[in-house]
């Protein structure tokens, strides 16, 4: 058999908890459909909850504090090999259809094609409020203005994810016309939503509204946060607090049904062909929940995604063990070139065995995997309401999860307490300690130098990154590589 074609649609800020499998308020009626007909991913994680460092760790299969990459205005280096460099090196033909946000110059890292382009500001300092094309929604992108647009409307993010979608078919009409026997396909499909602005179509809008309560939002708001996240903590009303909610839900809809209509197109064309079709999301979105919106935290909400895989001779199945982005482009490099697994040692991920049709070909289709034994480490720094950046860390293995930051450690098991509120340092030490000692003997922490390194390196970079959006600011280079937002097709949200 020759090598498999390879689709990937990855999604921004999609949490599994805002998808049918875990709320049932909420409708992804195609991914449902996808994973009854392949594998679903109960407990993937990504490795870090901000968009660049986390599709760098799972482009370069690194992890963020090996790239250095913490924060979204890094460049990943062009000489720093990805996923597309390795499966163009077997031959692959490698294609980006939108997003991937990659920042400067370089835009395709490996990809022999980047179409579509991407939404968000290629260059430093030129983002936010200067981008004149998104007009009432400039800045709406950004966490600290992501509560000023909220309703029923057309935002940029619905134009952009539409333009992709209709690139991506149409690419996919082209490529059955013209694809060579001997040169298999690895295809992206990066969608913005349902990244904030929260705007979504009207009819999803109100139909959600009506699914969510402004007291169970009150809540959920309520739920204390750690103090490391107290900067990142805004004030909105129950109301506003259930709006955003709905909207959010609404456009997770919109990606759904983008990616049902992809993936019959993409399996209609393969026919018999063992071709691997994967959704997934770079890391979820707190919505609210103690009283924190977007991303940037080691909660469950912010780092557990969906991940669905399907592709001739899978069989259906659940999986329970945790899983990571890393583990899903290691696999991706071990369906393109089984014959030379072991040649991947650099790669911090491991190979599914479920996401292989030969490794999966004995399971029960009704089977369930209940192993909850392997650690997987999330990364992430951020900034304290003084100022001071905080290197946090995280281990999950599904069950347990270590968090590690300013010197202290908090263990949570997850099963018995969702919200992530008792540590069971304070009345389970025993047990906590355990926890502990195995996701640090499964290597998932940095040593005390290294991370204060890591530090003082990000301080340095934060510097020169001033520097950069300051000549951003002055001189407004031309974007070549952001996709046009037709501004006469936005519309202004309702609530």
């Amino acid at each position: 058999m020759g090598k498999r074609d390879i689709m990937l649609v990855m999604s921004d800020q999609h949490s599994w908890l805002a998808s049918g499998f875990a709320d049932e308020n909420i409708d992804t009626p195609e991914l449902l459909r996808i994973a009854g007909e392949g594998l679903r991913f109960d407990h993937c994680y990504c490795n870090a909850p901000l968009c660049v460092p986390s599709r760098m760790s799972f482009l370069t299969g690194l992890l963020p504090s090996e790239l250095e990459v913490f924060n979204n205005d890094t460049a990943l280096p062009a000489d720093m090999p990805t996923i597309a460099h390795a499966l163009g090196g077997l031959g692959y033909r490698t294609v980006l259809i939108g997003r991937m946000h990659f920042k400067g110059d370089e835009q395709k890292h490996g990809f022999d094609e980047h179409l579509a382009g991407d939404i968000t500001s290629q260059y430093w300092g030129t983002g936010g409020v200067l981008r004149d094309a998104f007009g009432p929604y400039a800045g709406t992108t950004n966490r600290l203005h992501c509560l000023e647009q909220v309703g029923g409307g057309v935002s940029p993010v619905m134009l952009y994810d539409e333009a992709v979608f209709q690139e991506t078919l149409a690419f996919l009409t082209a490529w059955e016309k013209e694809k060579k026997p001997d040169e298999p396909l690895f295809l992206v499909v990066g969608f913005y939503g349902p990244h904030f602005p929260f705007v979504c179509r009207e009819d999803r809008y109100r139909k959600y509204q009506g699914r969510f309560s402004a007291e169970a939002c009150a809540g959920e708001a309520a739920i204390p946060a750690l103090s490391i996240y107290e900067a990142y903590q805004q004030e909105s009303s129950p109301e506003h607090m259930r709006n955003c909610r709905a909207a959010y839900c609404g456009l997770a809809e919109q990606v759904d049904e983008y990616t049902g209509a992809l993936y019959d197109r993409f399996r209609a064309m393969e026919g018999n062909h063992a071709g691997m079709f994967v959704y997934t999301s770079d890391h979820g979105e707190q919505l609210g929940k103690r009283k924190i919106y977007g991303k940037q935290t080691l909660y469950e909400d912010a780092v557990r995604v969906p991940l669905v895989i399907a592709g001739i001779g899978i069989k259906p199945a659940v999986a329970e063990e945790a899983v990571s982005l890393l583990d899903v482009s290691r696999t991706l490099l071990a369906l393109a070139d089984p014959e030379h697994e072991t040649t991947y040692d650099w790669h911090r991920g491991r190979v599914l065995d479920w996401g292989l049709p030969e490794r999966n070909s004995e399971r029960n289709p009704d089977q369930h995997s209940d192993q909850h034994s392997r650690w997987i480490p999330i990364q992430q720094l951020l900034t304290g309401r003084d100022r001071r950046l905080i290197f946090a860390e995280a281990a999950v293995d599904g069950l347990y999860k270590v968090l590690k930051a300013e010197h202290q450690y908090y263990v949570y098991n997850l099963e018995q307490d969702p919200e992530e509120q008792n540590n069971l340092l304070e009345f389970a030490e025993a047990e906590a300690k355990m926890q502990i000692a195995s996701a640090e003997a499964a290597g998932c922490f940095v040593g005390e130098s290294e991370r204060e390194g890591l530090l003082e390196r990000e301080r340095q970079r934060l510097l020169r990154q001033r520097r950069l959006a300051e000549w951003g600011r002055q001189k407004r280079p031309q974007e070549w590589a952001a996709a046009p937002i037709p501004r006469t097709m936005l519309r202004e949200p309702t609530e």
